[in-house]
């Protein structure tokens, strides 16, 4: 079973850079999957760290992992009162923008509207 928790993992930060990140942990069965670490600011939150775990040949399974931590960080900006999604690390660039990420001066950025796309049916 999939499940997305937020943790706390000082090894994770280490790797983020940062002090006040918030973790949210992917795990399937009690195996790690992959994570994405963030910061708030005012109404925008801030990726600071997002890792998926390898774990098949063609990547299916690491897009559906990451999906799964993009969309848990939606519902948490939601919850948050967060209208935005940025990043700054071009590292992330490639994969943020298999989800519509969309560049914006130094940053991808994404509205939380365009992330829950309402269906016309």
């Amino acid at each position: 079973m999939l499940t997305i928790n937020i943790t706390e993992d000082k090894e994770v930060l280490k790797r983020c850079h940062s002090d006040n990140a918030t973790i949210l942990m992917c795990k399937n069965d009690g195996v790690e999957k992959g994570y994405i670490a963030f910061e708030q600011i005012g109404y925008v939150l801030h990726i600071v760290g997002f890792e998926v775990y390898y774990a098949d040949e063609n990547g299916a399974e690491d897009l559906l992992t990451a999906d799964a931590l993009l969309r848990s960080l939606g519902s948490y900006a939601m919850n948050h009162s967060c209208f935005y999604i940025q990043c700054s690390k071009k590292e992330f660039y490639p994969l943020l923008k298999k989800f519509s990420f969309a560049e914006n001066d130094n940053y991808l950025t994404i509205n939380l509207q365009q992330l829950f796309k309402v269906c016309k049916n």
